[in-house]
């Protein structure tokens, strides 16, 4: 699939952020889990890795793209 790296990304739905700077990168062939209480912005990020949601800021890149 290639490398995945998010950098600076934040997404608000209107007065409400979900996801503030998050940056990282995750290598091809390699496996990451998103942990954390509910309603801290994983299912969000998540979305926007898959092209569900749009960024308000920042960039995602997939596999050079």
């Amino acid at each position: 699939m290639g490398r995945v790296a998010i950098r600076d990304v934040s997404k608000r739905f209107a007065d409400v952020t979900a996801v503030e700077h998050l940056t990282l990168e995750v290598p091809d062939e390699e496996f990451l889990v998103l942990l954390g209480p509910s309603g801290c912005g994983k299912s969000t990020a998540l979305r926007m890795v898959a092209c569900f949601e749009e960024p308000t800021e920042g960039t995602i890149e997939i596999g050079g793209r």
